[in-house]
C-alpha cells in the first residue's frame, strides 16, 4: 500500500510539473510572439512615458535590442498603431498601442528561434487538413485513450521492480497531458521552439513535445539496459547450472570410483578367501 501511494504521488508530481511548465511556456509564447499566418493574433505593446517623440523604428530597437536587424525590420513592417497602419519614421506618443503581427525572437542566430505556430494536427501536422470538429474528437479520444493505457500500466507495475520505467512513463504522460489541455482549450497546440541550420528547419515544437521525446528516449535506453542485464543474468544462470552439473558429475564419478574400489576390495577379499580355502583343502 505504501509503495502504491509513493508511486502515484510521484507520478502526479511529475505530470503536474510538466503540465505547469508547458502551459506557462505556451502562455509566454502567446503573449510574446506573433506570426502573419494568424492575423487575429498580435503582440500588443504599450508606449511608455519615457518613449515620447520616439519613432516606431527607435521604439522597436530599444524594446528588442538583442534581436537581429532582420527581425526588427519584420516587426516594424507588420506594426499597426491604435488599429491603423504605422510607418517606421512615425512619431509615437505615450499610451499608444502598437500591434506587432510578426514577432519572432532569436536565441542562437542561424540555429535557434522562438516562432509562434499553431499545430491543428498531430506530430508533423498529421490530419491538419481535416475539419476542426473531426480533429477535436479524433485527437481528444486517441489522446485520452493513450493516457488511460499509460495510467493502467503504471497502476499494475511494481514500484520496487520498475521505478525508472514508471518515472519515464510519467514524463511521457506529462507531455501528453500538456498537449491535450491545448486541444481541449484551444482546438490546436501552440508550438514555438524552432531549430534550424540556416534555412533548413526542423518542425516547430513545444515543451510538452520535449517531455514526450525525452521520456520515450529514456524508455528505449532503459529497455536496452535491462535487456543487456537480462542477458547477463541468463549467462550467469547458465554458468551456475553448468557448474552445478559439473559438480554433480564430479560427485557421481567420485561415487562410482568409490563403488568400484569397494567392489575391487570385495573381489580381493573373495580371492584371498578362495586361496586360503584351496590351501586348506590341499593340506587335507
Amino acid at each position: 500500500m505504501r509503495d502504491h501511494l509513493i508511486k502515484f504521488l510521484l507520478v502526479i508530481f511529475v505530470v503536474f510539473g510538466a503540465v505547469v511548465l508547458d502551459q506557462w511556456s505556451k502562455q509566454w509564447a502567446d503573449d510574446s510572439l506573433a506570426s502573419m499566418r494568424y492575423p487575429e493574433h498580435a503582440v500588443v505593446l504599450s508606449v511608455p512615458d519615457n518613449a515620447q517623440n520616439m519613432t516606431l523604428e527607435q521604439f522597436i530597437k530599444e524594446t528588442y535590442p538583442n534581436q537581429p536587424e532582420a527581425n526588427q525590420k519584420q516587426m516594424i513592417n507588420s506594426a499597426a498603431k491604435n488599429g491603423g497602419r504605422i510607418f517606421a519614421t512615425e512619431t509615437l506618443a505615450p499610451g499608444d498601442k502598437i500591434e506587432i503581427h510578426h514577432l519572432s525572437l532569436t536565441v542562437i542566430e542561424g540555429y535557434y528561434d522562438y516562432q509562434y505556430a499553431r499545430n491543428t494536427g498531430a506530430a508533423f501536422s498529421f490530419f491538419a487538413d481535416k475539419s476542426p470538429e473531426f480533429r477535436k474528437y479524433f485527437f481528444g479520444a486517441t489522446s485520452i485513450l493513450a493516457v488511460l493505457l499509460i495510467l493502467a500500466y503504471i497502476g499494475f507495475s511494481s514500484w520496487k521492480k520498475k521505478k525508472p520505467l514508471i518515472i519515464f512513463l510519467a514524463i511521457v504522460l506529462g507531455g501528453a497531458v500538456g498537449n491535450i489541455v491545448d486541444r481541449i482549450r484551444l482546438g490546436y497546440v501552440i508550438d514555438f521552439i524552432s531549430w534550424h541550420v540556416g534555412e533548413h528547419y526542423w518542425p516547430t515544437f513545444n515543451v510538452a513535445d520535449v517531455f514526450v521525446t525525452c521520456g520515450v528516449a529514456l524508455l528505449i535506453i532503459d529497455l536496452i539496459i535491462h535487456r543487456n542485464e537480462d542477458k547477463e543474468e541468463e549467462k550467469s544462470e547458465n554458468k551456475a547450472v553448468k557448474s552445478e552439473d559439473k559438480a554433480e558429475n564430479s560427485e557421481d564419478k567420485a561415487e562410482d570410483k568409490a563403488e568400484n574400489s569397494e567392489d575391487k576390495a570385495e573381489d580381493n577379499e573373495d580371492k584371498a578367501e578362495d586361496k586360503e580355502t584351496k590351501k586348506s583343502e590341499d593340506k587335507d
